[in-house]
């Protein structure tokens, strides 16, 4: 029997995946009509806030209780997976960086988001 803790760690394997095969598909749309970057920009948002979405959900069903907090905890968690991975690879710049700070309220605010839709637990008798 799994625990829920790595459950939670499929969830944000499930996340990144997402976000990889919604990225691809952004690239060949942006490939095929020769979009400009506003539109880029905006897609990138669309893939956090719908890769978000579904990690919330996935975790407030698991859990079960508190699914806004654990909607919040699963988008922080995915966002500072993406800020390491930023930094430590691509040598992102943190101090003075306000994208990084509307990034951060954009996955938290998705992933809260899809906890809260998520269905209730069934509560035993």
């Amino acid at each position: 029997m799994k625990t829920k803790a790595g459950n939670f760690f499929v969830i944000l394997g499930i996340m990144f995946i997402c976000s990889l095969l919604l990225l691809m598909l952004v690239s060949v749309v942006i490939w095929k009509v020769d979009a400009k970057g506003s539109f880029l920009c905006g897609s990138v948002i669309a893939v956090y806030i719908i890769t978000n979405l579904l990690g919330g959900f996935l975790t407030g069903k698991m859990m079960g209780q508190q699914k806004f907090f654990w909607g919040m905890l699963t988008g922080a968690t995915y966002f500072f997976v993406l800020l390491a991975a930023g930094v430590c690879l691509m040598g992102t710049k943190i101090s003075g960086n306000t994208q990084l700070i509307s990034g951060a309220m954009i996955c938290i605010i998705s992933a809260m988001a899809g906890g809260m839709f998520a269905p209730a637990a069934k509560q035993m008798k």
